[in-house]
C-alpha cells in the first residue's frame, strides 16, 4: 500500500481509539499513529519518510545513511552507556542492510521499534505516544500482508506471509479503501466538533 493509505489507516484507528479523550491526547495519539504507520517503510528508499530524510532516493544511499546513523548511535551508547542508543544503533543497522518488507515488516522489527518508543515514552510518562506508534506500526504490517508479495513476518526466515485476499499497491481497491477511510475520519472529526 502507498504511504498515504497507511497514514489513513493509522489515523482512522487512532481517532477511533481516542474518541472522548481530551484534544491533547487525541492529537498525540493521531500524530504518533501516523508516524508509526510510516516507520516500516524506512526499508524502501522511496518511502514517505525517506523522501524527506535521504538526499538521493536509492538503495545504496539508503544503506549508507542508516549505517552511518547506526555508527553515531553506537558512539553515543559507548559515551553515555544508555541502552536506548544501542537499540537505535541495532535497528538503524538492520534497516540499512535489509530489503523492502523484510526486517521492518517483521515481528522482530516491530518489537524492537516498539521497545525503543516504550523506553523513551516511559521516561517522560507519555503513554499516548507509545499506543499510537504501536497501533500505526501494527496496522501497517497487517495492511501490507494483503499485498500479493506479502511480508517477511518471521524475518530472518525468508518466507513471505500474505493473506489469501490481496490488494495491489495503488490499485482501485486501495484507492477505494483510502477514500472510505478519509470519509470515516472526516465524519469522526465532525462528530468531535458537536
Amino acid at each position: 500500500m502507498t504511504g498515504k493509505t497507511h497514514v489513513a489507516i493509522g489515523v482512522a484507528a487512532a481517532l477511533t481509539i481516542s474518541y472522548n479523550q481530551p484534544v491533547e491526547s487525541q492529537l498525540v495519539l493521531v500524530t504518533s499513529a501516523a508516524i508509526g504507520s510510516l516507520i516500516p517503510d524506512l526499508d524502501h528508499p522511496k518511502g514517505k519518510l525517506n523522501q524527506k530524510l535521504l538526499l538521493i532516493n536509492n538503495n545504496f544511499y539508503r544503506a549508507l545513511f542508516y549505517l552511518s546513523i547506526s555508527s553515531i548511535f553506537m558512539y553515543l551508547y559507548y559515551r553515555m552507556g544508555n541502552k536506548i542508543f544501542m537499540l537505535l544503533s541495532l535497528v538503524s543497522c538492520l534497516v540499512g542492510i535489509s530489503s523492502h518488507r523484510s526486517f521492518t515488516h517483521s515481528i522482530i522489527g516491530f518489537l524492537l521499534a516498539s521497545s525503543i518508543i516504550k523506553m523513551g515514552t516511559l521516561k517522560f510518562n507519555l503513554p499516548s505516544i507509545y499506543t499510537g506508534f504501536v497501533v500505526g506500526y501494527a496496522l501497517h504490517l497487517i495492511a501490507d500482508s494483503f499485498n500479493p508479495k506479502g511480508i517477511r513476518l518471521f524475518y530472518p526466515i525468508k518466507a513471505n506471509i500474505s493473506f489469501p485476499i490481496t490488494i495491489k499497491t495503488n490499485s482501485k481497491a486501495e484507492k477505494t479503501i483510502f477514500l472510505l477511510l478519509s470519509i470515516y475520519c472526516i465524519c469522526l472529526l465532525f462528530n468531535y466538533l458537536r
